[in-house]
C-alpha cells in the first residue's frame, strides 16, 4: 500500500514539475510574456532604426536567465523522481544555475541599484530614466529652467542641466555594474567543481554608489 502512495504522490509531483516547466517554457517564447522572445525582437528592430531600446534589455536578459535556470532545476528534480541520480556535470550545471539566481538577485538589490540624494537611497530604473528625460525635455520645451521629481514624499527641484547630468551618471554607473555582473557570470561557467561555484564571491567588484549630495555640494 506505501508503494502505491508513493507512486501516487510522484505522479502528482512529476504531473506539477511537468506543468510547470511547460508554463516556464512558453513563457520564454509567447508573444504576451513580459519576458518572451517578442522584446527581443522589438529591441533589435529598434536598435536597427537607431531608436532606444524600448525596454531594459539586460533586466531582460536577466529575468530570461532566471527561467532558465529553473527549468534546468526541474528536468533534474524529475531525473530523481524517476530513480535517476544525476550525474556530476549535472550537479555542476545545477550548481551554477542557483549561483547565477543569487547574482541576479544581488544584481537587483539595493546593494547594487541604489544612490544616494537628500541623505536617502534611491534608484531609478532603465524605464524611469528614461521617462525622466522625457519630463526634462518637456519642461524645457516650456520654457522652465528646473524641473521636480518626488521621491518617497519629498520633492526635489534641480536645474534641468543638473537632472541631465544625475540621470547620465545613473547610466554610467549601471553599465558599470552590468559589466562586472556579467564578469561573475562568466567567470561561473569556467569553474570545474561545485565547491568552486559554492565558494565565488558574487558581491566583488562593483563600482562605489553614487553620492549626489556630495557630487554637487562638493
Amino acid at each position: 500500500m506505501s508503494e502505491i502512495k508513493n507512486e501516487d504522490q510522484h505522479f502528482a509531483e512529476r504531473n506539477a514539475l511537468n506543468a510547470e516547466m511547460a508554463q516556464l517554457m512558453g513563457n520564454l517564447s509567447s508573444n504576451t510574456s513580459p519576458i518572451g522572445d517578442w522584446k527581443l525582437a522589438r529591441i533589435q528592430e529598434a536598435r536597427l532604426m537607431g531608436a532606444p531600446d524600448p525596454y531594459d534589455l539586460n533586466d531582460l536578459v536577466k529575468q530570461r536567465q532566471i527561467t532558465r535556470d529553473r527549468i534546468n532545476e526541474i528536468n533534474i528534480e524529475l531525473k530523481r523522481l524517476d530513480g535517476i541520480e544525476p550525474t556530476e556535470a549535472e550537479l555542476l550545471a545545477l550548481a551554477k544555475s542557483k549561483k547565477n539566481g543569487e547574482i541576479t538577485e544581488f544584481d537587483n538589490s539595493a546593494n547594487v541599484n541604489s544612490f544616494i540624494i537628500g541623505g536617502l537611497p534611491m534608484w531609478l530604473s532603465f524605464e524611469q530614466r528614461s521617462r525622466l528625460i522625457r519630463l526634462v525635455d518637456a519642461a524645457e520645451g516650456k520654457g522652465d529652467e528646473t524641473y521636480t521629481k518626488n521621491w518617497g514624499g519629498i520633492d526635489y527641484t534641480f536645474p534641468t542641466s543638473q537632472w541631465r547630468v544625475m540621470v547620465n551618471a545613473v547610466e554610467d554607473y549601471a553599465g558599470a555594474c552590468q559589466a562586472v555582473t556579467e564578469g561573475h557570470r562568466h567567470n561561473i561557467e569556467s569553474l570545474d567543481t561545485i565547491k568552486k561555484v559554492e565558494d565565488y564571491d558574487i558581491t566583488i567588484g562593483y563600482p562605489t554608489k553614487i553620492n549626489f549630495d556630495t557630487m554637487f555640494n562638493s
